[in-house]
């Protein structure tokens, strides 16, 4: 009985000394910090707040820069196709213009000759396009019984601006989407060179801040650290002037996007 009375003085007296200990009753009073303690722990506290920082922005800006990297590719590869589709419509609308050219030219010698049966079995043919125009050149002429004209008009309907051939339209748009991605790429470019110098001057940052602490002369520590502050300021001021991307990658310019949508 006696042995575990003693037992439990024991265990009091170690949870008296461990309250003493965390309540600090015993330790004796904390001498004044000396400057030089004082100016290297704000040193340090300074410098893993820049370095912390750094890390994080040439992280970010590392990721932006792979990003419209990969948008450049993209765009140019896009370009490229949308310049062969051009160039195979531009062929499909040569094909159809000169068709259409040689359709009205027998219609022409036709009237001409006098052949009139011949000159409906063709002008039935006509294409949409050139039925368009036709209308529009013989607009304003006197036309006989058979719909032929008595005067034929100066000039020809394939000059008029109502002859619209809609493979060259189909053409001249895959062109304009062609020079929009080449533009965007370039832009893309731009922007991916103006991260990655971002990407060196955080770098920068990153250097001086950790050798900041290394040297034993005061004014050399501030100087590194002021530096690297700095440094870190103007990249971050830089960063969030550039365009972002956070959920997916730019991969296309931004009007055809909302057009595109649009449709």
């Amino acid at each position: 009985m006696s042995d575990q009375s003693g037992d439990d003085d024991s265990v009091l007296e170690q949870l008296d000394e461990l309250v003493d200990v965390v309540l600090a009753e015993d330790m004796s009073p904390q001498e004044p910090e000396d400057p030089w303690e004082r100016r290297q722990r704000i040193l340090d506290s300074w410098t893993a707040i820049i370095l912390a920082v750094a890390a994080v922005a040439t992280a970010w800006a590392s990721f932006q820069a792979s990003q419209w990297s990969g948008a450049q590719s993209d765009a140019q590869s896009t370009s490229a196709i949308a310049r062969a589709d051009a160039g195979r419509a531009a062929t499909a609308a040569t094909t159809d213009t000169i068709i259409d050219s040689q359709m009205w030219l027998s219609w022409i010698a036709a009237v001409d000759s006098k052949q009139t049966a011949r000159a409906d079995f063709l002008d039935n043919r006509f294409s949409p396009q050139l039925v368009v125009a036709q209308k529009v050149w013989l607009s304003g002429v006197q036309l006989d019984a058979q719909g032929v004209p008595v005067v034929v008009p100066a000039g020809t309907p394939l000059d008029l601006p109502a002859y619209v051939v809609p493979k060259q339209v189909e053409s001249d748009r895959d062109a304009a989407k062609a020079e929009a991605y080449l533009a965007y790429a370039d832009t893309a470019a731009a922007t991916s060179t103006k991260f990655v110098l971002l990407a060196v001057m955080l770098a920068l940052v990153l250097f001086f801040a950790s050798v900041a602490t290394k040297f034993s002369g005061p004014k050399v520590q501030v100087m590194l650290t002021i530096v690297a502050l700095v440094l870190l300021v103007v990249s971050a001021t830089r960063m969030l002037v550039l365009p972002q991307y956070v959920s997916s990658r730019p991969d296309s310019p931004p009007d055809l996007s909302a057009s595109s949508q649009g449709a």
